[in-house]
């Protein structure tokens, strides 16, 4: 089954959020270096990856919440010991240019989509037993550290670890009867994924390798 879209970054994906309006769906992808950080859109019709430019110096502290064609609005957290919010900021995105920084604020995000993330699971709680006795009987595999779960109306969808030769981490899409229709090994070594998929107007997206962004439509 053929990815219907996948794009490779230079950087590795820092973090993927959702924009747009719903007849124009974007991806917000933040990529990171050892010392900087880009930011980059996405439009879902077209397939247009877009390069925004290079994100602030104190993009560690910036986490994004919602956008427009013009517009980019932030979270900036407090960068002490204690957290909180320090600040809202608004960026426009034609330069890319920092227009205001308010007090802290409630923000209510725009949720023009069908946007699903799934369950994690960490190998302390006592339910991802289940998974692994689970994993053993139906795919002969003995799973660890953790998994992400999300249950769709016919389809199962996991993305967990198992170790050979070091460890690696699979995503796998199954039917309700438990009949694989996609597996495929998303990344390799040590750091544990949290929410390593999820699904925006029920197309499947993913990073593989930490470089690429896949997307799978409608499974």
């Amino acid at each position: 089954m053929p990815a219907f879209f996948e794009h490779s970054f230079a950087e590795p994906i820092w973090s993927i959020r959702y924009w747009g309006k719903p007849e124009k769906p974007q991806l917000w992808v933040e990529t990171r270096g050892l010392q900087e950080a880009f930011w980059h859109s996405i439009d879902l019709l077209t397939k247009e990856v877009s390069l925004l430019g290079k994100a602030p110096s104190d993009y560690a502290q910036l986490n994004f919440v919602q956008g427009s064609e013009n517009e980019a609005i932030f979270i900036k957290l407090k960068q002490s010991k204690n957290p909180g919010v320090e600040s809202i900021q608004t960026y426009s995105l034609a330069p890319l240019q920092l227009l205001k920084e308010e007090k802290p604020r409630p923000i209510n995000p725009e949720n023009a989509f069908s946007f699903q993330a799934p369950q994690h699971y960490e190998e302390s709680q006592e339910y991802f037993k289940d998974f692994q006795s689970f994993f053993l009987q139906q795919f002969n595999e003995t799973i660890a550290k953790g998994i992400d779960y999300f249950e769709g109306e016919d389809k199962l969808l996991f993305s967990y670890y198992l170790y050979d030769n070091g460890w690696k981490n699979y995503l796998r899409v199954c039917n309700l009867t438990f009949d694989t229709i996609l597996l495929e090994l998303i990344a390799e070594g040590d750091t544990i994924g949290y929410q390593t998929f999820s699904l925006l107007n029920e197309q499947l997206i993913f990073v593989k390798d930490k470089l690429k962004l896949k997307i799978y439509e409608k499974l």
